[in-house]
């Protein structure tokens, strides 16, 4: 295996992985326990086409936030910026692809620089529920102050969550996040750091259509029909609303690294 490379930043440090070797840029981002090695499964498929950097979120692999104020889409923008120049891939036209909760990395990016983007890969985004759910544990005080205490007491956000989902209060893909990633106290901790540190990504659905159809993005959908943590009903009706669009729906769940999206990428960028 390829070992990251490191970029500082400020105070901070940002591990970061590079596959490929095609003339075209992709600027990938994993998902929630994760690394940007995941990307390595698609080096072949996508390596003749794109020169692949797969960023690693903080709290995941070497990456930290060490800095006493939040994470914005500037420093997301100098974080690219930075290693653009390391890699010496600077000034050109490049693509973005998220996996999950890299969603909001992704936006971020497309954000700063719509002007260069060819192509926007979503692969199992959040649903808009998990977002406002997101946003509520880290930005609101209410939220905020649950979500420190289930730190200390994640049996005690066991049985909440499994409670309201029985009452019908929670939907379920928040309910099987829950069950499946936070119920011990190391990883809710982390659930909580990932989400602490993206907590000002935030994005406005409709003027971010609006963007990818300004510039006219080539945006790009691959969801699971059987996924049950983000459920593709969300994302489908926000691609309505782009001009420029594929949408694949593949026999798969919430997972990254399958034969399914191997093919789609195959299809679309190993001609």
């Amino acid at each position: 295996m390829i070992e990251p490379k490191t970029f500082n930043y400020l105070q901070s440090v940002i591990t970061y992985h590079r596959y490929g070797k095609g003339t075209n840029t992709l600027v990938a981002f994993h998902g929630y326990n994760q690394t940007g090695a995941e990307f390595a499964y698609f080096e072949d498929v996508l390596g003749e086409y794109f020169t692949i950097i797969a960023i690693d979120f903080f709290e995941h692999g070497g990456s930290k936030w060490n800095e006493t104020f939040d994470f914005t889409d500037k420093h997301m923008k100098e974080i690219l910026e930075g290693i653009a120049l390391q890699e010496n891939i600077l000034n050109k036209r490049f693509s973005v692809c998220s996996y999950s909760m890299g969603a909001r990395l992704a936006r971020a990016l497309v954000r700063n620089f719509p002007h260069k983007i060819d192509y926007f890969i979503l692969l199992s985004p959040p649903t808009k529920i998990f977002n406002r759910f997101l946003s509520f544990t880290v930005n609101n005080p209410v939220g905020l102050s649950l979500f420190q205490y289930f730190v200390k007491h994640p049996q005690a956000l066991q049985n909440w969550v499994k409670r309201l989902h029985q009452l019908k209060i929670l939907n379920r893909s928040i309910y099987v996040f829950t069950s499946k990633f936070v119920g011990r106290k190391n990883r809710i901790e982390k659930v909580y750091k990932t989400w602490f540190a993206q907590r000002k990504l935030k994005t406005n659905l409709r003027s971010f259509s609006n963007l990818l159809n300004l510039h006219n993005i080539t945006t790009i959908l691959i969801v699971g029909k059987s996924d049950n943590i983000t459920p593709s009903r969300s994302a489908l009706t926000f691609m309505k609303k782009i001009k420029n669009k594929r949408i694949f729906i593949l026999p798969k769940k919430h997972e990254l690294a399958t034969p399914e999206t191997r093919q789609v990428f195959s299809q679309l960028f190993n001609k």
